[in-house]
């Protein structure tokens, strides 16, 4: 069971973070966000604050001070100041972030502790933590509105140009597919599209995982249930050779291939031109530099 410590008043307030600036970043700086691990994108000055920024925005910027704080507080051997720590935790961090009851009871029983071991105490608090960092809110800022609109600020009028003739360039870029799924959307023609992006997604995860066999599961339930209100129509075979590795657990990247190819070749025909004589398309080229 998820607790947060004490009263939920104590919690610290903070300025909203502001968006960093594009000077000196470039577009492919950027864009590499989306393809990197969540520690990646922490090194980058730029990258951690426009995720700061999005963290903020969905109420849970404190998820990434207490991971960066008990990072900081794990080697430091002074028994006083490991103890001033815990103080801080109960005052910063405590009130704001969910963590197991077993994540609790450790940090209590270090409080105790004359010189607490601080990977004891604060160990499995930073792993989940961090591991809702991982799973969740870091997927979802590389898709949120706060990237995206950085990502376009940065975007050269010569990338956009190359989606007119190449189809391959605007599925491989992600203020494109942005573009591309808000048109679909207007034609009630998305569903393939966000397929085609959560099994992107899905191959990015760690072979035959745990994880891996969630993602697939969830793409399942969501595309490739017939009736469901975001159905992929797929041929027969297809879909019946993809229910049989889940259900067999056998899970590898490869998992949706045929599928995606069939995806594509259908985005490929008449709404991708669709798309690219479209309002959306020239009035974004519009705004480019």
């Amino acid at each position: 069971m998820a607790t947060a410590m004490f009263d939920l008043n104590m919690g610290i307030n903070r300025e909203p973070p502001q968006v960093p600036s594009t000077d000196n970043v470039d577009y492919p700086r950027a864009a590499s966000w989306a393809n990197a691990n969540l520690h990646e994108v922490l090194k980058d000055e730029k990258g951690r604050q426009l995720l700061l920024v999005f963290l903020h925005s969905s109420l849970a910027e404190e998820n990434l001070y207490f991971v960066e704080s008990v990072k900081q507080v794990m080697d430091e051997k002074d028994p006083l100041k490991k103890k001033d720590y815990f103080e801080e935790f109960y005052q910063k961090y405590s009130p704001c972030v969910n963590i197991s009851s077993a994540a609790t009871q450790a940090i209590r029983e270090g409080a105790q502790q004359p010189d607490p071991d601080m990977q004891a105490a604060f160990g499995l608090a930073y792993r989940e933590v961090n591991g809702l960092l991982e799973r969740d809110q870091f997927p979802r800022f590389k898709r949120s509105e706060v990237y995206l609109s950085y990502l376009e600020k940065l975007l050269p009028r010569a990338y956009a140009e190359k989606w007119a003739n190449s189809f391959e360039a605007l599925l491989g870029n992600q203020i494109g597919r942005y573009y591309f799924r808000k048109y679909l959307k207007s034609i009630r023609a998305e569903e393939n599209l966000r397929f085609w992006e959560a099994v992107i997604e899905f191959r990015q995860t760690k072979n035959n995982s745990s994880a891996m066999l969630s993602m697939a599961k969830n793409i399942q339930r969501q595309y490739l249930v017939e009736g469901t209100s975001h159905e992929v129509f797929l041929a027969f075979g297809i879909r019946q050779l993809i229910e049989k590795r889940i259900k067999d657990d056998d899970i590898d990247a490869s998992l949706f291939d045929d599928a995606i190819k069939h995806v594509e070749k259908v985005l490929k025909t008449e709404p991708y031109h669709r798309f690219i004589n479209s309002e959306e398309y020239k009035n974004l080229l519009h705004k480019l530099k």
